[in-house]
């Protein structure tokens, strides 16, 4: 469950936040959203892949960081093993909401990287005590922005997909724990058949609209995908 709330600096003036990560802090997932605009930087540490949605994109592209639900490859008891942390993961308890037409920005007061009250010790401050933003804060406004912004490119960036039938469905395999034999479905990656065989004046288009840089990134990173099984049994051990 989650309760969001609009943030402001009278009602929440003590507020703190946890910032590392953790799985009791909600960062055990086997994935997260990734934007197109961040492609360039996960694909040398995460597998990116296109799932399957409601609505009207019908897909959506995430960075894979486990092999079971719940699961987290990427968290140890040092913390976060990579050199980045996917924009989806970071804005976490911050979010976007709606006042009319206007956009305001929201905080999960249930998440559990809220800082008990009373606790001045612990987490990161949101706000200074005169009132303004924290660096923090500001931060965060920064991520939030950059994100709505880039949330807004998806659709066309998904439409070209499919327009050209780019997206083919593929499935992984894993060994469980207990040496079992277990798959991944419902996973698509982009078919490079077909993005090869694109005719100049469609790759030209991709190229204009900002498509073909996160499309190649995207097959890079999965060769991002054997030390995804390799840490799932590493850690298995």
């Amino acid at each position: 469950m989650t309760r969001p709330t609009a943030l402001n600096n009278v009602q929440h003036r003590h507020l703190r936040v946890r910032t590392e990560r953790a799985a009791a802090l909600g960062d055990a997932r086997q994935s997260v959203l990734a934007l197109p605009a961040e492609f360039r930087q996960l694909q040398a540490h995460f597998p990116l892949v296109f799932q399957h949605v409601d609505g009207d994109a019908g897909f959506q592209p995430i960075a894979l960081m486990g092999l079971e639900e719940g699961q987290n490859l990427y968290l140890t008891e040092h913390g976060w093993d990579a050199p980045v942390v996917p924009m989806a993961l970071q804005r976490d308890p911050f979010m976007i909401g709606r006042h009319g037409d206007d956009l305001q920005l929201h905080i999960d007061l249930d998440s559990p990287r809220i800082v008990a009250e009373g606790d001045t010790e612990s987490g990161t401050a949101i706000f200074m005590p005169h009132g303004g933003h924290s660096d923090y804060l500001d931060h965060v406004v920064s991520l939030l922005e950059h994100l709505h912004a880039q949330a807004q490119q998806l659709p066309s960036f998904i439409g070209a997909l499919t327009r050209h039938q780019l997206l083919e469905p593929f499935a992984l395999d894993i060994e469980l724990p207990g040496g079992e034999q277990g798959r991944i479905s419902g996973l698509y990656t982009i078919h490079e058949e077909r993005l090869a065989a694109l005719s100049g004046a469609a790759l030209e288009a991709l190229q204009r609209e900002g498509h073909l840089l996160p499309i190649y990134m995207q097959l890079a990173s999965l060769a991002q995908l054997p030390t995804l099984l390799e840490r799932h049994t590493r850690q298995g051990r």
